[in-house]
């Protein structure tokens, strides 16, 4: 009897420790020049990691982890790696170009003045927080209709709380259309968050041409892509938004999300 529930014991103690077993991928995630692609998402199953600024990323997976892997960046096209090639350990990727079209808009100011594309909303109590657990796989923001021609110039948030040492955080505009989430402009918005900046307004350039068309609708998704221990909040306010869980493909509409504020120059066709 004591063998065989030493045996049993053996036996689920080895089944453990094979279902807890893990494995690194190691690599580097490049342009056709060899230039390294910062946060990009790299996805296997339903683990995933961000690439670092210089491209290099490790991800740890299950040894029983069967599907390809998944490399996608707004500014590339989506690449699958085989899991023959990742399997080895150590891969090499090197992504593609994507060509935005932009809609072909061609446009001239009928003024040089700023103008409120989008306030926040009202002010609500509690916070919209991102922490370790959100690291790349989240992305909340508000959506709007835009309700003239505009160039989106900046982007305006209140920081409530920033306990990381530095952090990453992405913003993207999509249009909607249908459920698709279409990006607007050519390569994500960066902006880096720290201590300094808790309960302070935040403002941050649109430093890619992001064009809004009268009567569309829009997202605006913000994404913590980079940090290592710690909580990111910002004040919430009332607007209709999206939820996204990117690893998913999922997302939920919600009444609230953190404000952001959009200003820019009104547009016509020529």
């Amino acid at each position: 009897m004591k063998k065989f529930l030493f045996l049993l014991v053996a036996f689920n103690l080895a089944w453990i420790l094979s279902s807890n077993a893990q494995s690194n991928v190691r690599g580097r995630v490049v342009d056709a020049a060899g230039n390294g692609i910062e946060y990009v998402t790299v996805c296997v199953d339903s683990v995933f990691c961000i690439s670092d600024i210089d491209g290099n990323f490790d991800i740890k997976l299950p040894d029983n982890a069967t599907g390809d892997m998944k490399v996608s960046h707004i500014s590339f096209k989506t690449k699958v790696i085989p899991r023959s090639l990742y399997q080895q350990g150590d891969v090499r990727i090197v992504m593609e170009d994507l060509a935005y079209s932009l809609g072909g808009v061609a446009v001239v100011a009928k003024k040089l003045t700023l103008e409120p594309i989008l306030g926040k909303g009202m002010k609500l109590p509690g916070d919209a927080t991102f922490g370790k657990e959100q690291l790349g796989d989240l992305e909340v923001g508000p959506a709007f209709t835009s309700k003239k021609d505009y160039a989106v110039a900046n982007f305006q948030f209140k920081v409530g709380k920033c306990t990381y040492t530095r952090c990453v955080v992405r913003v993207i505009v999509y249009e909607l259309v249908g459920s698709a989430f279409v990006p607007v402009q050519a390569k994500p918005i960066y902006f880096t968050l720290t201590p300094a900046n808790q309960n302070t307004d935040v403002k941050v350039k649109a430093t890619e041409k992001i064009y809004l068309k009268k009567g569309l609708t829009y997202y605006v998704g913000l994404s913590l892509v980079s940090g290592g221990n710690g909580i990111l909040h910002f004040p919430a306010h009332m607007r209709f938004s999206y939820v996204r869980n990117l690893i998913k493909n999922s997302w939920k509409k919600m009444p609230a999300t953190l404000g952001v504020a959009i200003e820019g120059y009104r547009l016509e066709k020529k």
